[in-house]
């Protein structure tokens, strides 16, 4: 041949081997699919330290959740609608009278150091949660409960003063085994080693805990498969929990390499990983909401019920999302989040500045046209807001500042370190409004948020409301055990407090939390719990492999 005539052939060649290949590609592809492997460790960049890997403790830490979540079972838990399913639990029955609950225990379930998980330890865990020495923030769940052992694996709850519809979501906490721990003294507990080397029934169990040699700071905890689990194996065999000081130090562990994923991601930091072509931001919605608390025994223009309405009238919650937020929310206006009930026929706060103006006048609130502020009886419309000093809370008050100012009220800002707020401020109810948010549980019972009785703490009525109505349809709801007349009583406190508006609803954020795009498996979308992100732990997954389809 030629040299043209060998150039073609070469070309013709080339090309006839490059079909060839994606050929051979496209049927691989089209024939064959990656399936999950066992194997691989995740690791996770947290902000904070472990102190209390204990479900009676756990609680009051996300660091402390988080990994109590994974090392212990409960006889309950959550799945991604936050509908209660089995657990530790075989089945159980509730009494004619809705006052006793009757658990049955899983047969086959063994502690990570090989001991059986029998009714004692499931008696131990509520009766530690219930001493007041153990100071357990979990206690006001399982205030008037009676706990008893029918048998080895039989439990009965009894309710001694009254029915209580979301009983059941109470019991999603985690088991501690009493044989690790019934020796060591409540005082002691914060001490003990078994705080952190922990012994669960969980999918993972505790590795090693490394500190630094100067500080017993923790720099990190590896947990292991617990090949003990009752449940469905995870595919993931080791998870590393690496602990952080700040969050940036965090998300720089996360954009370098260093870890897989982290725990939580400010909103305001949202923009140093959301263009990283690598990493997967996930969202969780929990039942939690921020809300402006009006405290009218601090500012008594707060107790007149036209000032409250054009407050609400004058707050643009569509532009706080948006700008505040970075849209990272959802728009919310009563204080029960969607989902378990329907609230549909009832009509969301608007934002209408000039209702809200012809409320002030109608109050009698006389504006100065010269200066936009307003006043009655020779005393000015002006509030403070006090909140935390997190930048989007800082943003949100600012944005409400402004929102306000068109309607004649002026507003101060004071914000307060997140370390003393609860103490300085919430406790002592020392504010005038107070930008704040509010967990609920899976099963919503707002009673410990608005009942009268809740005015004082521990007490979570953060806007002093007493109304003899909300009282009465708070406490229909929690005693109702037909769903329907739960509906009901719900259904009339909501449009109370719409109608008094002793609070303003503001929004429902994203819990946001982020990990490489090669983590899958995860799909939770709802919880009650930052924690909760783990539910579906056992799908998660970071090997894979091409297997033949095989139909």
């Amino acid at each position: 041949m030629s040299g043209k005539e060998r150039g073609l052939f070469l070309l013709f060649g080339f090309i006839l081997l490059i079909a060839l290949l994606l050929g051979i590609t496209g049927y691989v592809q089209k024939h064959s699919s990656y399936l999950p492997q066992e194997g691989g460790m995740y690791s996770e960049a947290v902000v904070g330290q472990p102190r209390y890997i204990n479900p009676v403790l756990a609680s009051s830490s996300d660091v402390d959740s988080d990994i109590s979540r994974l090392v212990y079972s409960s006889l309950f838990k959550l799945d991604s609608d936050l509908h209660l399913k089995n657990d530790l639990a075989e089945s159980y029955e509730v009494s004619t009278d809705n006052k006793t609950y009757t658990v049955h225990i899983k047969h086959n379930v063994q502690w990570s150091d090989g001991k059986p998980l029998t009714a004692d330890d499931v008696i131990f865990t509520i009766q530690s949660i219930q001493n007041s020495q153990y100071a357990s923030p979990l206690a006001p769940s399982f205030q008037g409960v009676q706990v008893q052992k029918i048998d080895d694996y039989t439990v009965s709850f009894q309710l001694q003063q009254t029915t209580y519809a979301p009983f059941l979501s109470n019991l999603t906490v985690g088991i501690a085994p009493k044989h690790v721990w019934e020796n060591i003294p409540p005082k002691s507990m914060g001490l003990a080693e078994q705080e952190l080397k922990p012994v669960g029934s969980g999918p993972y169990k505790f590795q090693e805990l490394v500190t630094k040699k100067k500080t017993g700071e923790a720099t990190s905890i590896r947990l292991t498969r617990n090949t003990n689990y009752y449940g469905t194996r995870p595919y993931i065999t080791t998870i590393l929990f690496t602990f952080f000081n700040t969050h940036e130090d965090a998300i720089s562990a996360l954009t370098s390499g260093k870890v897989d994923g982290i725990s939580y991601l400010p909103v305001s930091l949202l923009s140093n990983v959301q263009h990283h072509p690598s990493l997967a931001i996930h969202k969780l919605l929990l039942p939690q909401y921020f809300a402006l608390f009006f405290n009218a025994n601090k500012n008594a223009a707060l107790g007149d019920a036209g000032v409250r309405a054009a407050l609400a009238l004058a707050t643009d919650r569509t532009a706080i999302i948006q700008d505040a937020l970075q849209g990272e929310a959802e728009f919310m206006g009563t204080p029960i989040p969607s989902g378990n009930f329907d609230f549909s026929d009832v009509k969301n706060p608007v934002f209408d500045i000039q209702k809200a103006q012809q409320n002030l006048d109608d109050a009698g609130w006389k504006l100065n046209t010269q200066d936009g502020t307003r006043s009655k009886d020779g005393k000015q419309l002006h509030v403070t807001i006090t909140t935390t000093d997190w930048p989007e809370y800082i943003k949100t008050a600012q944005l409400i500042q402004r929102q306000w100012k068109q309607a004649g009220v002026q507003v101060d800002i004071n914000s307060v370190s997140t370390s003393t707020i609860q103490q300085t401020v919430v406790n002592a109810r020392d504010y005038e409004i107070l930008l704040y948010g509010e967990n609920l549980s899976a099963d919503p019972d707002p009673y410990s948020f608005w009942h009268s009785t809740q005015v004082k703490s521990p007490g979570l009525n953060l806007s002093l409301l007493q109304d003899k109505d909300t009282d009465k349809y708070l406490e229909q709801a929690r005693k109702a055990t037909d769903a329907s007349q739960r509906q009901e009583a719900l259904h009339a406190f909501v449009q109370r407090f719409l109608d008094i508006n002793p609070a303003i609803i503001l929004y429902r954020p994203y819990y946001l939390f982020v990990n490489k795009s090669n983590v899958q498996g995860s799909s939770i979308t709802n919880g009650a719990l930052p924690s909760d992100r783990f539910n579906d732990i056992e799908h998660w997954y970071v090997q894979t492999k091409r297997v033949w389809n095989t139909k």
